[in-house]
């Protein structure tokens, strides 16, 4: 289907390559997973496929990318987007129109569908990713996982030979990223679809697998075959690197308790050990800091109560479009409550010196036009921002303006301008979205330190491992209401497919261990 030719790149305002004799094959029917830690310029290659470069591109490319032996670059856009769908790292930015429906017939009418055909397209691609229920809403009320949903739809509708998504499961909580998988294993069988697709997650994945590539920090492939063999040759290197490796691997690796051929599943590791995994230690949590009671926000909420504890690591999960982004924008400040009672330790007047807020889209926070000037910008001094810029691994970056970062670089920015004063209270949206093995482990660890320190920390999150390593307690919501307040262990017992959540890899490993229950690999 496509064929990549020694493809290299660099951009204008760059010193280094991002992509340096980049060579592979993409078969008909053929799942591809890139690996890469964040900034090693998947994305960037993506767009190499797409035709979106060179043609947009502020630099230099050389190589040759073919689609069916014509060249992606001398192609028009319109032939491209009908034969290359892409779902971006970001879904906002491909979203052109007012309600769902009419994002989906977009694309359907600019390659000229008839009007009586099209209704039944765009209800079928939206049926398939779930959002049927949706299909009136304005594109502006959607959660960040409704969002990737619609534009996966929007390139479903149009029906390419060929889906690049960058991604695409990153907002999706774990239950609807398991459905979009398998939609996908579907489409691949029954349409012949081949799917090239950017991951750090590589559990939901592997069962759908035909290839992995790997991509070096310097812009190489270092390996391109079976996911086993790869893990086994490259585990360690990847393992430091920062590019993701399943979490059975990662976990035998951490227990010492397996070598090469790695279990690639909970049921492998499971069957290698003889004693359960141990449980994290210390989930107590002290008085009252936010208190909210019988709160209500239009019509999104209604008599809710909530408390969140003083030196608490509180995780908020739960399925998309639940209403965990607004619950936690109502208890840091930002949206005011329409009912109810909502007490805090500090006057509103000074609750932003003591607060701080991590959006879910960094873009949102953005004020300045540097790297440098967003730091300094929150009143970071000259040592403070080399500090923060070495953790966040941004020091070369540190002129560029925050927009031009990769996804996972914005991330790590809009974390660090939140720690610049040490707020006693931080609310984190989706804080690892985008982030490699690494720099997620980096954050982490960051945020475990400061809430050892007394840090509060509310942290909303889709990854039950994390919520397993490091919160305190969980909130749980479902249909807009609280489903579940309790600690991680207490939650692990109750009906997490309720909840539209899975069970953490150290639970469900030991499960396997017990021989309690039948688990899923």
């Amino acid at each position: 289907m496509m064929n990549i030719q020694n493809l290299s790149l660099q951009y204008d305002d760059m010193d280094a390559p991002v992509l340096q004799n980049v060579t592979f094959s993409l078969g008909e029917k053929e799942c591809v997973l890139l690996l890469g830690a964040s900034g090693s310029g998947k994305s960037t290659l993506s767009r190499c496929l797409t035709g979106i470069y060179p043609k947009e591109l502020e630099g230099m490319m050389e190589g040759e990318v073919t689609f069916e032996g014509m060249p992606v670059n001398e192609a028009s856009p319109g032939t491209m987007s009908r034969r290359v769908g892409t779902v971006f790292q970001d879904p906002e930015t491909q979203f052109c129109m007012l309600t769902v429906e009419d994002e989906v017939a977009f694309g359907l009418e600019n390659i000229c569908v008839p009007s009586e055909k099209m209704e039944k397209r765009v209800e079928t691609a939206l049926e398939e990713v779930g959002l049927l229920h949706r299909k009136k809403a304005a594109v502006i009320s959607l959660s960040g996982g409704e969002k990737q949903k619609l534009a996966l739809a929007c390139i479903l509708a149009m029906e390419p030979p060929v889906i690049v998504l960058d991604e695409p499961t990153a907002n999706l909580d774990p239950v609807a990223t398991d459905e979009f998988i398998a939609l996908l294993s579907s489409l691949k069988e029954l349409k012949n679809i081949t799917i090239f697709v950017i991951e750090h997650d590589l559990d939901p994945w592997i069962d759908i697998t035909d290839r992995v590539l790997m991509l070096g920090r310097n812009g190489s492939l270092f390996y391109d075959g079976p996911l086993q063999q790869g893990v086994d040759r490259y585990a360690r290197d990847l393992y430091e690197e920062g590019i993701a490796v399943p979490g059975a691997v990662r976990m035998a690796m951490e227990t010492g308790t397996a070598t090469p051929p790695y279990p690639l599943t909970a049921r492998g590791l499971a069957a290698g050990l003889s004693a359960p995994l141990k449980a994290v230690s210390g989930r107590e949590n002290g008085p009252a800091l936010i208190q909210a009671s019988g709160i209500s926000y239009k019509s999104i909420f209604s008599n809710v109560d909530i408390t969140i504890s003083e030196g608490s690591f509180t995780a908020i999960a739960g399925p998309n479009g639940s209403g965990k982004t607004t619950l936690s924008r109502l208890l840091a400040g930002i949206d005011p409550v329409s009912s109810g009672r909502l007490t805090r330790p500090f006057p509103d007047k000074d609750w932003f010196q003591h607060a701080g807020y991590v959006f879910q889209n960094p873009e949102h926070q953005f004020l300045t036009d540097s790297v440098w000037e967003e730091l300094a910008y929150s009143g970071a001094g000259d040592e403070k921002i080399e500090e923060l810029l070495e953790w966040c691994g941004l020091t070369d970056r540190k002129d560029f303006h925050p927009f031009t970062l990769s996804q996972g670089e914005k991330r790590r920015l809009s974390v660090a301008t939140m720690l610049v004063k040490d707020q006693e209270i931080l609310f984190l949206d989706e804080p690892t979205f985008g982030q490699d093995a690494k720099s997620t482990s980096r954050l982490m660890d960051l945020l475990k330190e400061k809430h050892r320190a007394g840090t509060t920390i509310v942290m909303i999150t889709h990854d039950m491992d994390l919520v397993d390593r490091y919160a305190t307690g969980v909130v749980v919501m479902k249909d807009r209401k609280i489903g579940f307040t309790g600690n991680p262990d207490e939650l692990w017992n109750e009906d997490l497919v309720a909840f539209q959540l899975k069970e953490p890899f150290r639970v469900r490993t030991n499960r396997l261990i017990k021989g309690d229950m039948y688990v899923p690999q």
